[in-house]
């Protein structure tokens, strides 16, 4: 599905590239989907936080890459929430809107919000009261990295806001959506800390409500860090 437009000529020394986010807790499923291309394709990765968008922002629109795999672009919702990965601002969805070429979106980051450090938690922090993380299923990874779990009503409230950004893209054809059903980072898989099949399915509800028919939503029954979904991105 990763597919570029045309085959690679003979003798060509230097391979076409692919551009790729991804963050820690999709480190497997990156891993994945790079040994599957990396024989045909230059893989260059973006790491999906504030410096990491931003640069991505700025270079995939200039029309250097054949696709581009989209697989963190939890930085939209973050935006939308308030979390500590939102810098890339308002616009982050916007990236490949008006670019012909593939381009592979799938929901890695969408199911946690970056609220560190710890000590917001007791410091009357406007994120941490106004959404009640306190709450909620919380993975401390250390005192400053702390991710908490997206509720289900702010998944609904993020596929809607994803679906309303790709229904005006130009050339909505080669848009797919690519889901895991299983998990989108490895911290919501079955026995991960922030496990919550509910809240995945909400999002997934939502944009097949939300979505332009002229943009593919495919499911896939597995994690987003497995090689049965990587294998669904690519070609």
């Amino acid at each position: 599905m990763c597919q570029g437009q045309g085959g690679i000529s003979a003798g060509l020394e230097e391979k076409p590239s692919i551009a790729i986010t991804e963050f820690g807790f999709t480190d497997m499923g990156a891993h994945y989907i790079r040994e599957f291309l990396e024989r045909e394709y230059e893989i260059v990765s973006f790491h999906a936080n504030g410096v990491g968008d931003m640069a991505a922002m700025e270079i995939i629109p200039q029309g250097s890459f054949r696709a581009f795999v989209d697989l963190v672009p939890g930085a939209f919702s973050e935006y939308l929430l308030g979390g500590n990965r939102g810098n890339s601002g308002p616009n982050r969805l916007d990236i490949a809107s008006e670019l012909s070429i593939p381009y592979i979106l799938c929901p890695g980051g969408f199911d946690i919000i970056s609220c560190g450090p710890l000590e917001r938690k007791d410091s009357k922090d406007t994120l941490w009261e106004s959404r009640k993380l306190a709450e909620r299923k919380l993975y401390i990874q250390e005192h400053p990295r702390v991710q908490a779990r997206m509720s289900v009503e702010e998944m609904e409230y993020i596929a809607s806001s994803a679906a309303e950004r790709l229904n005006r893209y130009h050339h909505k054809e080669r848009v797919k959506i690519i889901i895991p059903l299983r998990g989108f980072s490895s911290l919501g898989v079955e026995g991960g800390p922030l496990h919550d099949p509910e809240s995945d399915k909400m999002f997934t509800d939502t944009m097949k409500k939300r979505l332009d028919p002229e943009i593919e939503i495919i499911e896939i029954d597995s994690d987003i860090n497995s090689k049965e979904f990587a294998a669904a991105v690519i070609p």
